[in-house]
C-alpha cells in the first residue's frame, strides 16, 4: 500500500465531515455561538477524531468556526456588523459578475433554474425550504460562473452559503415567503438582452432588498435573544 492509498480514505472522511458540519452551520442546526468539541462532533456525526479534527481546521480557515485555545471550538457568532459586511461584499462582487455574464449565460440552464425557484416552498418545511434555497443558490451561481472569472465565482459561492444562514437567522424564510419567492424574470431578461447596466441595477436592488429583510428580521424578531446575535 502506498502512502497515497492509505491517505485517500481519511481525506474522503474529513471532506464528508466538513461538508456535513458546514451544512448544519449554514442551516442553523448548529447555532451561532454554540460551543462544540471534537468529542461532541464525533458522537453526533459518527466520524473518528482525525476526520473531525481536519474538518474543524478547514471550518476555522473558512470562518465558520472559531478555535478557543485550551477550550474547544465555537460556532462563529453573528453580529449586525458582520451581517452588514457580508452584504457589502456581495454588493461589491455580484453586480460585477452579473454585468460580465451578459451574453454568456446558458439560457436553457438558467431558465430551468429560474423555474425551480418559481415553485417556491412551504415555510417551516425544511425539505421544501432546502430545495428552494438550493435552486436559488444555483441560479445565482450559474450567473456568477458565466462571468468567466473563476475567482469571482468562488468568492460568491462562499457568500451565498453565508446568505443561507443569514436568511434563517433573520427568520426571512419563515415569515416573508412572498418576498423570497420573487421571480428572477427581470434579471433573466436583462441577461438575455445583453443589457449589462440593467442587469447590474436589478442585482443591486435585489441584494439591498434581501439585506433589508434580513436586518429587519434580526432586529425585530421576538426570539432574538436565543440566536446569539449581538449588535457589534
Amino acid at each position: 500500500m502506498t502512502p497515497e492509498d492509505g491517505e485517500q480514505p481519511k481525506r474522503g472522511l474529513s471532506e464528508e465531515a466538513f461538508r456535513r458540519i458546514k451544512y448544519d452551520i449554514v442551516w442553523c442546526n448548529l447555532a451561532p455561538g454554540e460551543e462544540v468539541s471534537e468529542t461532541k462532533l464525533t458522537n453526533t456525526y459518527g466520524f473518528g477524531k482525525a476526520p473531525i479534527r481536519q474538518a474543524l481546521s478547514k471550518l476555522v480557515q473558512e470562518g465558520y468556526v472559531i478555535a478557543i485555545p485550551r477550550s474547544g471550538h465555537l460556532i462563529a457568532p453573528v453580529t449586525l456588523q458582520s451581517v452588514k459586511e457580508v452584504f457589502e461584499l456581495r454588493l461589491l462582487l455580484e453586480p460585477v459578475a452579473v454585468e460580465k455574464a451578459c451574453g454568456n449565460v446558458n439560457v436553457a440552464r438558467l431558465r430551468e433554474l429560474n423555474a425551480k425557484c418559481a415553485h417556491g416552498y412551504v415555510p417551516g418545511d425544511h425539505a421544501s425550504e432546502a430545495r428552494f434555497m438550493e435552486a436559488n443558490r444555483n441560479f445565482h451561481m450559474e450567473i456568477a460562473r458565466s462571468s468567466g472569472n473563476s475567482r469571482l465565482a468562488a468568492a460568491l459561492s462562499q457568500i451565498m452559503d453565508e446568505m443561507t444562514r443569514l436568511l434563517h437567522l433573520g427568520f426571512v424564510l419563515r415569515e416573508r415567503p412572498e418576498e423570497m419567492c420573487q421571480e428572477h424574470d427581470a434579471l433573466f431578461d436583462a441577461l438575455l438582452d445583453n443589457d449589462g447596466a440593467r442587469a447590474r441595477a436589478i442585482a443591486v436592488a435585489h441584494i439591498k432588498s434581501v439585506q433589508s429583510m434580513v436586518i429587519d428580521g434580526i432586529i425585530n424578531h421576538s426570539t432574538l435573544s436565543k440566536t446569539n446575535i449581538a449588535v457589534a
